[in-house]
């Protein structure tokens, strides 16, 4: 047969997402912030729904809604109450230098301009020759005006790097730390590194003189303005609680989860009795399948975290009794095969979703830790393994510190085989130094 061009009917199969399926699984993924936003929205757009106002839920940290006009009500939302630091570091300088008698005019105003071009760690980013051409000031001036905002507190504002920032603390102490300038000035580096031996070596001085100065040196603050810096605060609103009850462990939804929404009995009963009207009855009846449709995927999404949080308490029961170590591993298709879901539908539901626990609140996502083989052939979660590291540092002697690969060697008698370079990162994670910074002499 010679090919050519032509029509033909063919029938096949394929997955097709709708609209409505696509919405649900939108609103499955959505963290409770997230939803609150989403449900707001939609009271806004359709005039069927409304959220009940209720009996106050302690767990419900959001503003009470209402229907109409009447959305919110700031007098209810209690982060109105919380107290906020609103010192900002160019306030607190700005303050101490109105203080300061007999400067003059033009100095003082280019300790203003100084104060105003600090980064939020308290450094001064511009270069002097910059300041002088701004301000309309000679260089000589402009020294002076950065001596007056580097005697301000907290001291090392005003510096230019990290070493004029811990030199200009360390000339504020009452003691004179020779040592400890010195150590600034040109070994910084190599405190860093962490190279005893080497400093003792180059500036004839004891082991015990190198260490004393590094810790006046680790006292000091690399970061004197950060203390002011102002940052939003993101609060994490739970969508679970798992609490203890006798010898059970009971699941409780929150509030914000099921958000008390309904549909209007006033416009059903008007989409009733106007059913003769094409044009409102068309109107009320596309809002009102909406609304349906919408309550229907909140039900669903609350209903599914409910069972995978469940499923999730029943496999990591022994976190839940006795904390963090007796975490074990598990993956989302271990709970897609108990609910006989996709694993896809595990990972939304637990994704920026967050339960109040026995032990402090956790992103569901926190209970699927991955594991180590065990030689009895069990497995050991990464934060058992991170928790055993934490112990056996804080235990450790200061002066021997216990290297990675004694870790290792701690590890395989416990009969969890784990290399060095996987305690190396562990021990990263957790934010502990190396066994050669932590050594005391």
């Amino acid at each position: 047969m010679r090919p050519g061009y032509g029509m033909f009917q063919q029938q096949t199969t394929k997955m097709q997402i709708t609209p409505q399926l696509r919405k649900a699984i939108t609103i499955l993924k959505l963290s409770t912030p997230e939803l609150l936003e989403v449900i707001q929205q939609e009271v806004t757009e359709n005039p069927v729904l409304e959220i009940a106002e209720n009996k106050r839920d302690p767990y419900n940290l959001t503003p009470t809604f209402f229907r109409g006009a009447k959305r919110t009500d700031p007098n209810n939302d209690p982060f109105l109450y919380i107290a906020s630091n609103e010192v900002s570091l160019e306030k607190h300088l700005k303050e101490q230098l109105g203080f300061i008698q007999k400067i003059p005019p033009l100095i003082r105003h280019t300790v203003s301009f100084m104060i105003g071009n600090l980064d939020h760690n308290g450094f001064l980013r511009s270069t002097l020759p910059e300041i002088s051409e701004v301000c309309k000031i000679d260089l000589a001036q402009v020294e002076r005006a950065l001596r007056i905002l580097q005697s301000l507190e907290p001291r090392g504002i005003g510096a230019r790097d990290l070493r004029e920032c811990l030199l200009l603390q360390v000339q504020s102490l009452a003691d004179s730390f020779p040592l400890v300038s010195l150590l600034i000035k040109k070994h910084l580096n190599d405190i860093a590194n962490y190279h005893i031996h080497k400093l003792t070596t180059l500036l004839h001085v004891s082991t015990q003189e190198i260490q004393a100065a590094i810790d006046v040196i680790k006292g000091l603050n690399p970061r004197p303005g950060a203390a002011f810096h102002i940052e939003t605060v993101h609060y994490i609103i739970p969508e679970v609680s798992i609490e203890k009850a006798g010898e059970q462990l009971v699941v409780l939804l929150h509030q914000a989860a099921s958000s008390g929404l309904s549909v209007s009995g006033y416009y059903e009963r008007m989409a009733s009795e106007h059913s003769d009207n094409n044009e409102l009855s068309k109107f009320l009846s596309g809002k009102l399948h909406a609304a349906k449709f919408f309550l229907k995927c909140l039900e669903q999404r609350r209903r599914t975290i409910f069972r995978v949080t469940q499923a999730i308490v029943e496999e990591q029961s022994d976190f839940f009794w006795h904390g963090n170590a007796h975490l074990k591993p598990m993956t989302l298709k271990q709970i897609a095969v108990k609910l006989g879901v996709h694993e896809s539908t595990v990972s939304r539901a637990t994704v920026g979703k967050y339960a109040q626990t026995p032990w402090g609140i956790y992103e569901l996502k926190y209970f699927f830790p991955s594991g180590l083989q065990m030689d009895i052939g069990e497995s050991a979660s990464s934060e058992h393994v991170k928790s055993r590291i934490k112990t056996w540092i804080s235990e450790e002697n200061p002066r021997k510190p216990y290297s990675d690969q004694k870790l290792s060697d701690f590890m395989k008698k416990e009969g969890i085989s784990i290399s060095r370079r996987t305690i190396t990162k562990y021990r990263e994670e957790l934010g502990i130094s190396s066994s050669v910074r932590r050594k005391r002499i």
